[in-house]
This record gives structure tokens, sequence and C-alpha cells, in this order.
């Protein structure tokens, strides 16, 4: 049934249908009971959202009427982090340029923390505004933190622009050679959103900035990050990009051949043993077999520790079939294993949680 807006319409008509119930019609009766179920439930319905609309109206009201001018930098600090608590961006903006305005100086801190917060939540609008407050109030920390150029770049890849905020990212760190190492950092993080946000569209276009990093200006930091978080990833596209990265880059293989002990050493403390696997792997294609033998006995000794003997019998006969030998300790733990079914561990304080053992296989 259709409501009736007018109030004399609605009225005149409530009249009629009485008129006519009183004539003898049951059926009206009980159609008029409904009208008014209806229309009351229609009335308070409209009476809350009313009341909705009210209390936002008045909450905005009282926004735009706060006055900025005779505030302290904590009082104005504090009405911005309230803003932030409520989510009121479209009021916080209106402050930020109301600073800008009146000459308003916010502390340093929440400045940075309002660039962290937006930048995080990809508000590109509200990190712009900041940064133009920053311009005319604070020149000095401006320049000192690039323009707070990397607060874009973050902004645009968590909104994902990832072309547009590493592009950003890159002229930021070709203008200001001195911030180089907190630009890393920056570059670090973005990876590691973008891996476990499983873009692949972004995927590739950080693989393409990674290597142009390498290439250009020999800072091969990224390229490392981006090459273990896909190694270490259990993602099947994320470890065929790490092997792209090794193809493509004689300087990834060479870090890679130096660190490959210490990855093994890291990655196992997550029980992660197919990365380690997957590394053999890439250790032997490029014929690194010094680093695979390290590499093997600490894949060895990991499985003697957990006491996993079928993992222990695969890598024995993949030594036997490269020609590769264990070293005498490890070969005289597994024997004691195989007699007495366990060993002594010289240091149960280094002792490994032990995982759930998996049917462990060592295939090239």
């Amino acid at each position: 049934m259709q409501r009736l807006k007018s109030p004399s319409k609605y009225f005149r008509t409530l009249y009629n249908i009485r008129k006519l119930s009183r004539k003898g019609s049951i059926l009206t009766s009980n159609l008029t009971a409904t009208i008014e179920a209806f229309d009351h439930e229609s009335l308070q319905r409209n009476k809350i959202q009313s009341q909705d609309l009210g209390l936002r109206y008045f909450m905005e009201m009282d926004s735009d009427r706060t006055d900025i001018t005779d505030m302290s930098v904590a009082e104005l600090d504090n009405l911005l982090q309230e803003l932030i608590t409520k989510n009121r961006d479209k009021q916080l903006t209106k402050f930020v340029y109301q600073c800008l305005d009146k000459r308003k100086r916010m502390g340093v801190n929440m400045l940075k923390k309002l660039f962290r917060y937006y930048s995080i939540s990809g508000r590109v609008d509200i990190v712009e505004a900041l940064q133009k407050y920053c311009f005319k109030e604070d020149f000095n920390l401006y320049t000192r933190n690039g323009e707070f150029t990397h607060y874009i770049a973050k902004a645009q890849c968590m909104k994902g622009n990832s072309q547009q905020g590493l592009s950003v990212l890159k002229e930021a760190y070709i203008k200001y050679e001195k911030l180089r190492s907190f630009y890393r950092v920056i570059f670090r993080e973005l990876i590691n959103d973008t891996v476990s946000n499983r873009s692949e569209a972004s995927m590739v276009i950080f693989k393409k900035y990674v290597l142009e990093f390498s290439e250009a200006w020999n800072d091969h930091y990224p390229l490392i990050c981006y090459w273990h978080v896909c190694w270490s990833s259990n993602w099947f596209s994320d470890q065929v990009t790490s092997n792209e990265l090794m193809e493509k880059s004689k300087v990834l293989q060479d870090i890679v051949r130096d660190k490959a002990t210490t990855f093994s050493i890291n990655i196992l403390r997550e029980y992660n043993e197919d990365a380690v696997v997957r590394l053999l792997q890439s250790l032997l294609k490029y014929a690194m077999m010094e680093e695979y033998a390290k590499v093997l006995e600490i894949l060895f000794d990991y499985k003697l520790r957990n006491k996993d003997m079928r993992g222990c019998t695969e890598i024995l006969k993949n030594c036997d079939s490269l020609g590769i030998s264990l070293p005498a300790d490890q070969q005289g733990r597994y024997i004691r294993m195989l007699i007495y079914k366990d060993y002594s561990d010289p240091k149960p304080e280094d002792k490994p949680k032990k995982p759930t053992l998996k049917n462990f296989k060592l295939k090239f």
C-alpha cells in the first residue's frame, strides 16, 4: 500500500474508511486496523530516522562552529585525536585547512600520527592536505622528511595504485639521497603488504621496480627483500616469482649464495622446511655445490633433532647420488637413532618444538 504523504489526505481517507465501517462492513474494520498499524510503524520509523538525521546534523554543526583560534597545541591535538577515534575524516580535513588558514600549529607527533594513519588507510587526499599544511607551517620539518612524499607513495599503494605509488617513491629516492636508507624501509613495508594482499598486478609492478633499483643504483636491498618474501611464501605464484628474480639477476644469485646458510637457519625456526628444499633446488640449478652441501647439513641436523628418520634417510640417499658426505658426528647420530630409535641432544635447550612430520622426500 502506498504511503500517504499529505496529513490532510490521510485523515480524510481514514475518516471515510471508518464511516464505511460503521455501515456494517467487518472486512473494512479489519482493514482499518491494518492501516493504523502500518501507519504507526511507518511514523515510528520516520521518527527514528529524523532523530538520527537531526543528531548527525547538529554534530556536524557543532564541529563547524568549533573555533580553533585560541586553542593551545595540546587542545588542538586532543581535538584531532577525537576526530580520528570517531572516524570523522571530513571534519578532520576541514580542521587541517583551518589550521593552514589561521596559522595554527599542531604537535609534531600528532602530525606524523595523522600521516601514518591516513597513508595506511589509502587516503591520498588527506595526506596531501597534511603535506600542504606542513609546507606552510614548518618548512624545515617538511624538507627534513623529504616533503613527506613517502606517505603519498604508501597511500597510493594502499589504495591500489602501485605504479603511481612506486613512481613517487622513486622520485623521492633520487631527490633525497640522505634519506635512501629510510626509503628502503618503506619499500620493504610496501613489499610485505603487497605480497600479503595477493595482488597479482601489483606483484608485476614491484618486480619491475626492485630490479630497476638494483640495476640503476646498485641498491639490492629491495630486491633481496622481495625475493625473500616470495621464496618463503606458501603460494606457488610467489615461488615462481622468486625463481624468475634469480634467473634475471646475477647479483641476487651471488647474495643468495653468500647468505644461503643464514636464510636456511632462520626459516627453519619457522618450521618452513619446504622453503629450504626450494633453496637447495636453486643452489643445485646454479651449481653452487659448496653452499648446497652446507644447507643440506643444516637440514639434516634439523631432521635429526626432530627424530624424522624418513627425512634423514632421504637426505642420505641424495648425498650418495651427488657424491656429498655429511659430517661424521651427524652420521653417528643417525646410526644411533636407527639402533635405539632415539638419541640424546647435547644441547636440549636449543631443541625446537617438535612440528608435525611430513612425508618428506628430497626430489630434484
